[in-house]
């Protein structure tokens, strides 16, 4: 399962974004999930050349046992995304939904697809600004 502890773990990555979504994003899922790994950009970034692209990966653990109820949790003011978010999870099918569900809590969610393995899901999803904020 990419190296996670349990099953309860999710792997959260996003692309596509700068660190101020990034931060929302990761903001987000601190507060229903207080316990998750420390977020990370993901690979080495090479030597670029003037006009060459370069991508970056955000990552973090969800850790799904720590997900508080809606009832308990402080209030998210999810911070505004200056566009759209790419984000990949990987974890067991239970864990994968409780954290999407939090991320269409705090975020316009569209998605883009699923593919489910013996033992854990791969789910891709678009998070967008919402159009209330």
């Amino acid at each position: 399962m990419s190296g996670l502890e349990t099953a309860d773990h999710v792997s959260v990555h996003l692309t596509g974004c700068g660190e101020s979504d990034a931060n929302a994003v990761f903001g987000a899922l601190e507060v229903a999930f207080p316990e998750v790994s420390e977020p990370e950009v993901g690979g080495k970034r090479p030597p670029t050349t003037p006009g060459a692209a370069t991508a970056t990966v955000w990552c973090m653990v969800v850790d799904a046992r720590a997900h508080l109820v809606k009832e308990t949790k402080e209030t998210v003011a999810a911070g505004a995304l200056t566009g759209a978010v790419t984000v990949d999870l990987f974890g067991a099918a239970d864990p994968v939904r409780q954290v999407t569900e939090e991320l269409g809590a705090a975020f316009a969610v569209e998605h883009l697809g699923t593919v489910p393995g013996e033992h854990e899901l791969e789910a891709r999803l678009r998070l967008l600004p919402r159009a209330d904020t």
